[in-house]
């Protein structure tokens, strides 16, 4: 489920942010020690393989990517090159040298991908306006565009879909949809408590960018803005989710069910692949141990059961934050309407079966 996902994911962030944390005090602390060959050979080596291990421990049990866990330890080895003093830099000159490449090979890239977006943006303009008729939301239109005007930097543009939906609801200005047909739609915010939450992770965060940038100053001023940086920049991200959240109900279209949970995923579910949509919902100890199930329903302060369980006959694909894709059998959805919901979404599915 998108919940042992997520915290996957976190556990690794939590581990990333520690070691490098803890590894700065010692260097502080024992930074003699680093003298030795041995000692500071031993840490160019455990420190990445220790990072790679984390990853493959935590996001890999979901997903297996060798590259990813190279990435990873090449990013601790640049973590190595900054926090050893610079007196000793000098004694491993292959560590600047790695960080040079990694460095230049990440410009090179991000140039292709701006060639690459200037050269067709008149295309994707144009194949974005059509989709968007089909697709209906940003997340969905967005990927199924780059797909199909751009071939080989797809990747990389699909990675950069939750910042792009970030500034795109951030900037977006309500105006009335006009859809093809009456399609129903169902909220799935108005009737919950994540407003309250998401309140209190805004006080939370604006305390924090204060408390912490005022902290980090006392050690370096440079660090502290990095720090206030990062926290602005998801402080943005989150009011940019609540408002894609209240600008993106569920839609049920004659041939599909189309939902996009905030700018963390999104999925396409057609009515004939439905095996299932019942009120019988299966248990939370067993919902926790699966990994093929995906929750439409918003945090709140109590962990509530989802209103509704759709079973599917074969998988479909999620994409979720940072385009990171995932397959599924079994929708768990928690609406503000689940009745009207609920038969409706059985109307369409009955009428599409037997027009087969």
């Amino acid at each position: 489920m998108n919940r042992i996902r997520n915290s996957r994911y976190m556990q690794f962030i939590a581990a990333s942010l520690f070691a490098p944390s803890a590894l700065y005090l010692a260097v502080r602390k024992h930074g003699h020690a680093l003298e030795h060959t041995s000692v500071l050979l031993s840490l160019t080596i455990v420190f990445p393989l220790y990072l790679a291990v984390v990853y493959r421990m935590t996001i890999g049990r979901i997903k297996r990517s060798w590259k990813a866990c190279v990435s990873v330890a090449a990013f601790g080895l640049i973590i190595v090159y900054v926090i050893i003093p610079p007196p000793l830099r000098e004694q491993y000159h292959f560590i600047k040298y790695v960080f040079f490449v990694i460095e230049s090979l990440f410009i090179v890239i991000e140039l292709w991908i701006a060639w690459s977006i200037i050269r067709n943006l008149r295309a994707f303009i144009r194949t974005f306006r059509v989709k968007k008729t089909k697709h209906f939301y940003f997340l969905s239109t967005y990927t199924h565009a780059i797909e199909a005007v751009f071939r080989r930097p797809v990747f990389l543009l699909r990675i950069m879909i939750t910042e792009i939906a970030a500034l795109y609801y951030l900037t977006y200005r309500k105006k009335r949809r006009h859809l093809p047909l009456p399609y129903p739609t169902y909220s799935y915010h108005k009737k919950t408590e994540y407003f309250g939450v998401f309140l209190m992770l805004v006080h939370a965060m604006l305390i924090e960018i204060v408390g912490v940038h005022w902290l980090v100053m006392q050690w370096s001023e440079v660090a502290a803005w990095i720090v206030t940086f990062f926290d602005v920049y998801f402080l943005l991200v989150l009011i940019a989710d609540y408002r894609a959240i209240t600008l993106s109900p569920i839609i049920l279209a004659p041939d599909r069910i189309h939902i996009q949970l905030g700018i963390r995923s999104f999925v396409e579910l057609e009515y004939a692949n439905i095996e299932e949509i019942t009120w019988d919902v299966t248990q939370k100890p067993k919902r926790k141990k699966e990994t093929d199930a995906y929750s439409v329903a918003l945090l709140g302060f109590f962990d509530e059961e989802p209103k509704l369980e759709i079973r599917l006959r074969q998988p479909v694909e999620v994409i979720g934050l940072l385009g990171r894709k995932n397959t599924v059998r079994k929708l768990y959805v928690t609406v503000d309407d689940a009745h009207g919901f609920y038969e409706t979404v059985s109307e369409n599915w009955k009428r599409v079966l037997q027009g087969k």
